[in-house]
C-alpha cells in the first residue's frame, strides 16, 4: 500500500518527517497518553522521537492543522492478503474537543477500504473511554473484550467494514457520551443527607466482609458463603474497579460522618439501553433504621440522571422483601407491578417487584 497524504477539513493528514521531532516530543509529554499507552518511553525525548520516524512499523500519519501538530492516525498489522488491519490513534492535548482522531481517522478508513482493505479492527484499554466514543462515532462494533495478562491489559475490541464506515458529523447517543464522560472522569464523592458515597477503601475490607456474611444480606443477594476477607479484599480493590473502567456499574460505599462503612449501592447501566440505569443496595445490620438506604438510593438516582444522562432508573427486589419495597418508596419510585421468576440468584429463579424514577420526576 502507497503512503497517502489526505486531508479533511483544516487538518492534513501525511506521513512522518524528521523535522516533526520536537512537535511529536512536545506532543509525547501528555499524561494521558502515557497512561493509556504505558510502553511510551518516559521521558520522551527527541531520540525516542526520531528513532520511531525513521523506523515505525506499520502505516503511521501525522496529523497537523494550518499550525500545529494536533495528532496522529496509524494502520497496523496490515494483512493485504486477508484484507484486514487494526487502527491506532491519538490527539495532541491541545487539540482534544476538536474530534481529530475521529474526522482524520474516518479519512484513512475511507481511503484504506478504497485500496481494498475488507475489515479495520480497533482495541483500547478498558476505561479509554475517550478511545471507545471515536470507535463509537466512525461506526465500529464493539464485538467483546479481550482478557488481559502480566504483559497486556484487559482491552474492548471492535471492528468496522466498509458499509459500516459513518459519514462526518455522526455522533451517538447524549446518554452514552455523557456516561463515557463520567466513568473517565473517576470515581466522585456524592452527599446523601446523613451519609456520603464514596469510593470503597482497603480500609472498608473488614466491614464489607462482615457484611456480606449477614443473614439477611445472605438471603436476598446470595454472595458466596462463607464470605472471606479474601473475597472482601477482591471486591474492593479489583471489582469495582472492573465495574467502573468498563463503564457498566458505579459501586459507592455508604459512610457515616465518621468515614465508618455502613452498606454498599451500586447503579449499573443497561446493555441493552444505555438511557436506562439499576440501582442496587444493602445496609450493613449495625446501621439499619437510620434511613441510610433511602438517602443513599436518592442521591446516586440523581447523580445518574444529572451527570449519566439517564432517563428511567430502577429498582428490583425480590418478593417478600417489604423493607426495600418501603425504601423504594421513600427513595421517590414508583411501583410498577410484578414480575415472575425475573430474578436469578445462585441458579434459582424468583419473583420480583420492579419501581422506577424518571427523569422529570428527579429532585
Amino acid at each position: 500500500m502507497q503512503t497517502p497524504d489526505l486531508r479533511v477539513d483544516e487538518l492534513r493528514i501525511r506521513p512522518w518527517h524528521l523535522d516533526d521531532a520536537d512537535a511529536m516530543v512536545r506532543a509525547c509529554q501528555d499524561p494521558v497518553r502515557h497512561r493509556w499507552s504505558p510502553e511510551l518511553p518516559w521521558p520522551y525525548g527527541r531520540e525516542h522521537a526520531e528513532g520511531f520516524i525513521r523506523e515505525h512499523d506499520g502505516l503511521h500519519l501525522a496529523v497537523f492543522d494550518e499550525h500545529d501538530l494536533v495528532g496522529s492516525v496509524a494502520l497496523h498489522s496490515i494483512n493485504e492478503d486477508a484484507g484486514t488491519a487494526e487502527i491506532g490513534y491519538w490527539s495532541a492535548p491541545w487539540a482534544r474537543g476538536r474530534r481529530v482522531t475521529e474526522r482524520a481517522g474516518r479519512a484513512l478508513l475511507r481511503w484504506a477500504f478504497e485500496e481494498g482493505l475488507a475489515r479495520i479492527d480497533w482495541k483500547a484499554r478498558i476505561g479509554n473511554h475517550a478511545s471507545r466514543l471515536t470507535a463509537l462515532r466512525l461506526g465500529f462494533t464493539i464485538i467483546g473484550t479481550r482478557p488481559g495478562d502480566k504483559k497486556c491489559p484487559a482491552q474492548w475490541v471492535g471492528a468496522l467494514t466498509e458499509t459500516g464506515l459513518t459519514p462526518p458529523g455522526t455522533d451517538v447517543a447524549s446518554s452514552v457520551r455523557r456516561t463515557a464522560r463520567a466513568f473517565y472522569a473517576g470515581h466522585p464523592v456524592l452527599e446523601a443527607g446523613p451519609v456520603t458515597l464514596r469510593k470503597p477503601e482497603e480500609k472498608d475490607i473488614l466491614s464489607v466482609t462482615q457484611a456480606f456474611n449477614d443473614p439477611e444480606v445472605v438471603r436476598w443477594f446470595a454472595p458466596p458463603q462463607p464470605y472471606h476477607e479474601s473475597h472482601g479484599r477482591r471486591y474492593v480493590t479489583v471489582r469495582v474497579n472492573e465495574w467502573w473502567d468498563s463503564g457498566a456499574e458505579a459501586v459507592f460505599a455508604i459512610v457515616d460522618h465518621l468515614d465508618a462503612y455502613t452498606g454498599s449501592i451500586d447503579l449499573r447501566v443497561s446493555d441493552n439501553d444505555p438511557a436506562v440505569g439499576e440501582v442496587g443496595y444493602f445496609v450493613a445490620p449495625w446501621a439499619r433504621g437510620r434511613g441510610y438506604a433511602v438517602a443513599a438510593t436518592r442521591a446516586i438516582s440523581r447523580w445518574g440522571f444529572e451527570e449519566l444522562g439517564l432517563q428511567r432508573i430502577e429498582l428490583r427486589w425480590e418478593a417478600g422483601n417489604e423493607l426495600s419495597g418501603k425504601v423504594a418508596a421513600g427513595a421517590g419510585f414508583t411501583t410498577e407491578g410484578s414480575l415472575r421468576q425475573a430474578l436469578k440468584i445462585n441458579g434459582t429463579r424468583r419473583d420480583c417487584w420492579v419501581a422506577s424514577r424518571l427523569r422529570e420526576e428527579a429532585v
